[in-house]
């Protein structure tokens, strides 16, 4: 597994890919540690593997394009893999609910398991796991902060890139 940094102004995020595609997006200033928890390493630092992915972040992150796209993978249990596909419907600055996630993998009651795969998305910003809110309009939880939600949600809605 290759990876490198995407260095921000206010945060680097640890990148992985794997024989050309995206494997894991990690936390503001998180460490290879993170990445172990989502994917198998070992681990080789390559900058040159991860510049197109760091380009793709990078452009969406400064709001220069709506989508994050390069070749991806990811790999879960079957509920998992069926959330994560549907977040990648979700068009940019729209949110859904955890229930409306569940409802439309098949699984109305199973909001907890559907917030459960939500959270464990390795490709946070790729796979836009921060359009998922609460039914009350809450942020409810992502792994890379709160802080990070609200900032990506409010990129999404036209706001001055902040990061």
């Amino acid at each position: 597994m290759q990876c490198s940094w995407l260095t921000m102004p206010h945060h680097r995020y640890l990148l992985v890919a794997d024989q050309g595609k995206l494997v894991f997006v990690g936390s503001p200033d998180a460490n290879l540690q993170e990445a172990r928890q989502y994917v198998n390493g070992p681990f080789e630092f390559n900058d040159e593997a991860i510049k197109p992915f760091q380009a793709a972040l990078t452009a969406y992150l400064t709001g220069k394009t709506r989508t994050v796209t390069v070749p991806v993978t990811f790999h879960g249990t079957i509920l998992q893999e069926a959330v994560w596909q549907c977040l990648l419907t979700i068009p940019y600055g729209e949110t859904r609910t955890y229930a409306q996630v569940a409802a439309a993998v098949g699984h109305d009651r199973a909001f907890q398991a559907v917030g459960h795969a939500v959270g464990q998305n390795p490709l946070m910003m790729v796979i836009p796991c921060h359009r998922i809110l609460r039914k009350n309009g809450g942020l409810g939880g992502f792994r890379g902060g709160l802080a990070l939600k609200r900032k990506l949600l409010a990129l999404e809605q036209g706001a001055r890139p902040m990061f």
